[in-house]
């Protein structure tokens, strides 16, 4: 279920980004068009089409911004990063362009384009487009994550102990323990039970702010105040509390060492 949920998010990405380029498609279109009426030059749409490859071949990365887990789940945006890989993204962009494009205009126009006109072409009036293009797509994609993470985060928990009911914000929890066949809920050093697991615990928090650290924990990253490597791939973790948790090299991935920034 989980699964199909984030699918539907990524299509629904995906299909608001190829909006944003068939928009900015059509208004450069529009802007060939009120050239052409300016300067009182005819108006081929056929050669403007064509040189819009350039526009239309941003929709091949919507993909990529979809699956990205640093656009999803990091905690800040690393602008440096952003740009050494957007950078050689738009140089090959404006290659792969110029390619088609050549290829495309032999049948096309009357009199062929060179690829080394192309090159020159793209790279002094499109290379800064595509490449804010770029990453206006990023921004766009970061923006839909976070509202999204926003909108369905888990705000509070009810906790049953005998005929008492104790209400508690999600985001106060420092760290979840397995006690089966329940989990322990820690909130500075007072101890919540709830009945569930902690795979159906992280599914239901729907959180970046939580992750599974080991098999019987789960820390809330925003309570976490330094990180010591053991030498052996685990890591410890200690809590603003003076709480230490062990980060065992099992349950690192990529995506948690992004977001532990180790």
């Amino acid at each position: 279920m989980q699964r199909l949920k984030n699918t539907l998010l990524n299509i629904r990405l995906q299909l608001i980004l190829i909006s944003f380029i068939v928009l900015t498609s059509l208004l450069l279109l529009i802007n060939d068009y009120l050239a052409s009426l300016i300067f009182h030059q005819p108006f081929d749409l056929t050669e403007s089409l064509l040189f819009k490859i350039t526009i239309i071949l941003l929709v091949i990365p919507t993909i990529f911004y979809s699956s990205y887990n640093e656009i999803k789940h990091s905690r800040e945006i690393n602008i440096i990063k952003v740009i050494s890989l957007l950078v050689p993204v738009t140089i090959l962009h404006v290659f792969i362009a110029s390619y088609l494009i050549q290829l495309i205009a032999l049948n096309l126009l009357d009199s062929p384009l060179t690829f080394s006109y192309l090159i020159k072409n793209k790279f002094t009036q499109d290379f800064v487009f595509i490449l804010t293009s770029y990453g206006l797509m990023y921004l766009i994609a970061r923006y839909y994550y976070l509202n999204i993470s926003r909108i369905n985060k888990i705000k509070t928990l009810s906790i049953t102990t005998g005929t008492r009911i104790d209400t508690i914000g999600v985001n106060e929890i420092d760290w979840i323990s397995a006690e089966t066949p329940n989990i322990a809920l820690w909130i500075d050093d007072k101890k919540y039970l709830y009945h569930s697991n902690l795979t159906d615990i992280l599914n239901h928090f729907d959180n970046p702010d939580f992750i599974r650290i080991h098999q019987s924990t789960i820390v809330n990253l925003t309570k976490i105040s330094s990180i010591t490597s053991c030498l052996n791939g685990d890591y410890d973790i200690q809590l603003y509390n003076k709480i230490k948790l062990r980060l065992s090299r099992a349950y690192r991935t990529p995506e948690i060492d992004s977001q532990l920034k180790l």
